[in-house]
């Protein structure tokens, strides 16, 4: 058997939208911003993202997790009963496409590189977890600059000057709620980033200073 190379999810999607004996099985759809994402469609499906970003916050509005062009949302909140705690908010105009979980895996039994592609997206998603929850044992201004870091790392940024420019949806109210700080916290912690010369402010936009990574990995540059 050859096992088919896939760069990108756009073969995969195409051959399942021709095979499926149910329309509703494979569904493409557009999220316009602050779109909140109806949940109750992660029961059957699980989400392929296309386009654009999307935003996991909690029942108090704090942002867990942003989800990027070809992220997958595997995990189902009502395996884990916590449907009515999470959200999913498009933070930017987005084109998602819902999988029906039984139809996928069926269909990838036969097909390996389509089953090794969803185990590796769902163990990315899982390291990405790991490394965001290990900001929550930081003190507030160690974790803000953890969170930096890790928005550089998760999401495909402008480059600029030796600086990743953070993207305009992220904006200082986004980035207190993203590192679980205040907004009275947040201003100091990144002034004396600045001064410290980790970042640089440029009115609404943050610039993270490229050097202070020190390789591809998660390592702390506090």
């Amino acid at each position: 058997m050859v096992v088919k190379q896939m760069d990108d999810w756009s073969t995969l999607i195409g051959e399942l939208e021709h095979n499926t004996p149910e329309k509703v099985w494979i569904v493409r759809e557009e999220l316009n911003i602050s779109e909140v994402f109806e949940i109750q469609k992660l029961e059957a499906h699980f989400i392929l993202v296309l386009e654009g970003v999307l935003r996991m916050e909690n029942e108090h509005q704090q942002i867990l997790h942003y989800f990027r062009e070809n992220n997958v949302i595997y995990q189902s909140p009502y395996e884990l009963r916590v449907q009515n705690k999470l959200r999913l908010v498009a933070e930017t105009p987005a084109h998602i496409v819902l999988l029906h979980r039984e139809f996928f895996l069926n269909y990838a039994t036969n097909q390996p590189a389509y089953s090794e592609k969803l185990v590796r997206a769902i163990m990315d998603n899982a390291a990405s977890f790991m490394f965001e929850l290990m900001k929550n044992d930081l003190k507030s201004e160690d974790r803000l600059a953890y969170s930096l870091q890790q928005l550089c790392q998760s999401l495909e940024l402008e480059v600029k000057n030796e600086f990743y420019l953070l993207p305009h949806y992220i904006n200082k109210n986004k980035l207190a709620l993203y590192s679980d700080i205040s907004r009275k916290s947040l201003y100091k912690y990144l002034q004396n980033l600045e001064r410290k010369g980790q970042i640089k402010m440029n009115g609404n936009q943050i610039l993270v200073r490229i050097s202070r990574f020190t390789n591809s990995e998660n390592v702390d540059w506090l």
